[in-house]
């Protein structure tokens, strides 16, 4: 555990389930009373040193049906970090079935058009015999479309 510097601003949960108490506490009023570079440890201690439970320091192990002060400690979360998003709206890649009028497979969402556009020439050269798509929301973008059956398929050769 840290000191009350490193605890982020909120409230701060005591409670003990042994004698069934509890208390709330904001961090600048425990580092207003303890002072910022006192350990969370240290606090929780002097917090519950009224607690009949509460053994102190270097006594030794309760016995088999001693009570004991079970008090714990809540602080406040850590502040998540936010991860930066760039401005605008992402593109999604999408591959169409063979036989089409859905999608087959969302492949990627980017957001810079100039990765976007090189998303899907790489998806056209991985899914050949289907139609893909860059789209913008709902606007496409770009398309390749599905190649017709009978332009894959050669003509057979008449024998005389």
């Amino acid at each position: 555990m840290g000191s009350l510097r490193d605890v982020q601003p909120g409230r701060v949960y005591v409670d003990c389930s042994s004698c069934k108490r509890s208390g709330r506490y904001t961090v600048t009023s425990l580092r207003e009373r303890f002072g910022p570079d006192v350990s969370t440890l240290d606090v929780l201690r002097h917090l519950t040193a009224s607690c009949r439970y509460q053994r102190p320091p270097g006594s030794p192990p309760a016995r088999k049906y001693e009570h004991l002060c079970l008090a714990a400690i809540t602080l406040p979360p850590p502040a998540r970090p936010t991860t930066p998003v760039p401005p605008g709206v992402p593109f999604t890649i999408e591959v169409w079935k063979e036989t089409g009028g859905c999608v087959e497979a969302q492949l990627a969402v980017i957001y810079p058009i100039a990765m976007a556009r090189a998303a899907f020439e790489a998806a056209c050269d991985l899914w050949p015999k289907h139609e893909v798509t860059l789209r913008d929301r709902c606007r496409i973008v770009a398309r390749r479309e599905r190649p017709e059956a009978s332009a894959s398929v050669a003509p057979a050769e008449t024998s005389p």
